[in-house]
């Protein structure tokens, strides 16, 4: 794996189109956490993508067994991007939590940090709601190259140097997950806002119905 300094314009992309589509499905990320992982030694420089791992695994879990029991549905929708400004690594992790389960999962995720990093500093987890998610998206997306964040209207700062990826959304929030939830009529927040254009998975659908009944006007 080679290391990276921006974060590519495709992945800036991937990642606004994942955040809205969260929205769109009725579940829109709602609960920022921001993890410090420190300084790491030359060498290691893949620690804390493992340490990240491990811990949304274990927030996973915990997910699963509140399905299992009835009390959530679906997937857990979550949404990470990593900086290093001078070397310092932490994490901007975005997660769609009920209201209800907010007390909780603030907890679950605080004991499940401890447990993969021992014992904390007061600043080591901050966590807070979130309720500006297009706000807090183009600022956890404030290290993507800066010619395209100027395209987009994000502010660029530099965010150092990352070894892992540096921005990725949960599976759940991929495109070929995007393009089922809008085939299968999943998304419940279809209509955009004024003077934005459909997501690319609603035009190819309409694309596609179009040519279909262009074939069937032509028999």
């Amino acid at each position: 794996m080679q290391p990276s300094d921006y974060i590519r314009s495709r992945q800036a992309r991937e990642m606004r189109r994942a955040a809205r589509h969260s929205y769109r499905m009725g579940r829109a990320l709602n609960w920022q956490v921001t993890i410090d992982y420190g300084w790491q030694e030359i060498g290691d420089e893949l620690k804390p993508s493992r340490l990240h791992r491990d811990i949304r695994k274990r927030v996973w879990s915990w997910w699963d067994y509140k399905r299992k029991k009835g009390e959530v549905t679906g997937p857990l929708y979550d949404w990470t991007t990593w900086e290093a400004p001078n070397g310092k690594h932490h994490a901007n992790w975005l997660l769609f939590i009920p209201d209800e389960l907010i007390e909780e999962a603030e907890t679950v995720i605080l004991n499940r940090s401890e447990k993969v990093l021992g014992e904390l500093s007061s600043d080591t987890v901050h966590q807070q709601p979130i309720y500006n998610l297009n706000g807090i998206v183009d600022y956890s997306l404030k290290g993507t190259e800066p010619e395209y964040a100027e395209k987009v209207d994000i502010d660029h700062e530099p965010q150092g140097t990352i070894w892992c990826r540096r921005a990725v959304p949960s599976r759940a929030l991929g495109r070929a997950a995007r393009d089922n939830d809008w085939r299968t009529g999943a998304v419940v927040n279809s209509n955009p806002r004024s003077g934005l254009i459909p997501p690319r998975e609603l035009r190819v659908i309409q694309r596609e119905q179009r040519l279909s009944a262009t074939k069937e006007g032509a028999v």
